[in-house]
């Protein structure tokens, strides 16, 4: 089994990495728009932190509302599965989700800071 730290540093690296991607895009937009202020920098790395956060979030509110739904666990009771086998499912919908939640705010939070940082040159 894989180690915790490694784990981590594997979610580290991704969230860096989406932040890159992210920062570059925010960057692109900004160089067609002519965008020549920093507090316009600033707005869009903010926006585009602020869709982040709110997606990790609904990501998680959905799944709720997909586990609490009658005819969804009925449908899966019907099924040849095992009430073992439906809970594992269960648990690792609910893991993925919340890891989805963890990335998608730790990577929003990072672009919110870079907002901060380019919002302090001015």
């Amino acid at each position: 089994m894989e180690s915790n730290s490694k784990h981590v540093l594997r979610l580290a690296g991704k969230i860096l990495g989406a932040a890159a991607i992210i920062s570059l895009v925010v960057l692109l937009i900004g160089y067609f728009l002519q965008w020549n202020d920093p507090i316009k920098f600033s707005n869009g790395f903010f926006s585009a932190g602020a869709i982040l956060i709110v997606l990790g979030i609904l990501s998680v509110g959905g799944g709720f509302l997909q586990r609490s739904d009658f005819g969804i666990l009925y449908a899966e009771s019907a099924g040849q599965e095992g009430i073992a086998g439906r809970t594992q499912r269960m648990v690792a919908d609910i893991t993925q989700r919340y890891g989805t939640l963890i990335f998608m705010l730790v990577t929003g939070l990072l672009l919110i800071g870079i907002s901060v940082a380019v919002g302090n040159f001015v």
